[in-house]
């Protein structure tokens, strides 16, 4: 079903929250991987191979009681609003006997884009209604409508701006032959007026206002979930470390941010593109900028990282041979990757081969949801009782 993507979520996903997290940092893209002003070899392996029960003190932890912030129930009325949301994107229109364009109408056109005098991808339409004032085509062409009469055609000459997703595109010249073929009412339907035969219309494979909405409601019971255990997770997490002191040592998060950005030249940087490039065109970040950004959330990480660690070296846990070949199969899957090897060569370092610090990552991981599963939890929300 459209518009049923699970992309825009606005829980914190803090370091480890979720099973098979690999990375501190959410980010893809490339780096230089030189590895400079972190010493020889043997410096690098002295920073790694720290003792960690010298730098981090355990609190209590068994049988936490851990409070979460948060209600993951989904009512009647979640469910409604979340409908209505997606009905803006289906609005019905009707003729009017408007004959001039203004800022703020609803304008059926057709249009073709040309660059060079050659029409380009994806620049050619037929009875698209565009919104006078939505900015959601480039600068120019919205304005350069407003005036224009219905059945008048107009060559508009704009500009794509630089940082257009197209590299072919991207500060092109380009000209617009755009016609007007009418002027339209927009009306958005709400769901207490909706009818089974609009949602045959409009979303895939529903037949009905009833299947609509338990479609909908499935996927938001799903989605409710998931974030209740990404939150739980979380908590424990704050709970252990309010519970813990935690000491970093010398030249560890130099080592972290390093190897982050050697994984990150690793895993994107296959093709030649350098590190300003990338960042440049996708993330509009400077180099500088880029570490900056990583230095900082490999801080605000490492007290956790290294937390979990001592648990794991006190709880004595090891490695699940089944689960860990579950785990990668899924990486190599979500990643694409053809091989483990391939895998693992994206996370290979300076420091770690790419094996060990997938095995370390999936220990963590695992450390954190045995920790989990020992706590009680209590929940803040408006359905708090309902929730536990």
């Amino acid at each position: 079903m459209r518009h049923m993507d699970k992309a825009g979520k606005n829980l914190k996903r803090k370091w480890l929250a979720a099973a098979g997290l690999a990375l501190a940092v959410c980010v893809t893209g490339c780096g230089s991987g030189s590895g400079e002003g972190n010493g020889n070899v043997s410096e690098k392996n002295e920073i790694r191979s720290y003792e960690v029960e010298k730098y981090v003190t355990l609190g209590s932890y068994e049988g936490m009681s851990v409070e979460v912030a948060g209600d993951f129930e989904v009512s009647e009325e979640d469910v409604i609003s979340y409908i209505n949301d997606m009905l803006t994107y289906y609005p019905n229109y009707t003729d009017t006997d408007k004959q001039v364009v203004e800022d703020g109408d609803c304008v059926d056109i057709d249009y073709e884009g040309k660059k060079d005098g050659v029409a380009f991808d994806g620049g050619t339409a037929e009875g698209h209604v565009l919104e006078i004032g939505s900015d959601s085509f480039i600068d120019g062409f919205e304005d350069g409508l407003i005036g224009a009469k219905v059945g008048e055609t107009r060559d508009l000459n704009l500009t794509f701006p630089e940082n257009y997703q197209s590299a072919e595109l991207a500060g092109a010249k380009v000209v617009f032959t755009v016609t007007v073929n009418k002027i339209v009412d927009k009306e958005i339907v709400t769901y207490d007026k909706l009818t089974d035969d609009f949602v045959t219309s409009n979303f895939d494979g529903m037949e009905s206002v009833e299947a609509l909405y338990s479609e909908t409601e499935s996927y938001m019971n799903e989605d409710s979930e998931e974030n209740r255990v990404v939150a739980e997770r979380a908590a424990a997490l704050d709970q252990l470390m309010e519970n813990s002191k935690v000491a970093v040592p010398d030249g560890l998060l130099e080592m972290k941010v390093d190897q982050y950005i050697q994984q990150f030249t690793n895993q994107n940087c296959t093709d030649g593109t350098t590190l300003p490039d990338v960042l440049s065109s996708k993330y509009n970040m400077t180099e500088e900028e880029f570490k900056e950004t990583i230095t900082k959330e490999m801080s605000e990480n490492l007290d956790d990282e290294l937390t979990l660690e001592a648990l794991a070296k006190a709880e004595g846990e090891t490695i699940d041979e089944e689960g860990y070949a579950q785990y990668i199969s899924e990486m190599m899957t979500n990643g694409n990757y053809e091989s483990e090897d391939a895998l693992y060569k994206a996370y290979d370092s300076d420091y770690e081969d790419g094996r060990t610090y997938l095995e370390n990552r999936y220990l963590l991981t695992n450390t954190l949801t045995n920790l989990v599963e020992k706590c009680s939890f209590s929940y803040t929300g408006k359905n708090a009782d309902e929730a536990e």
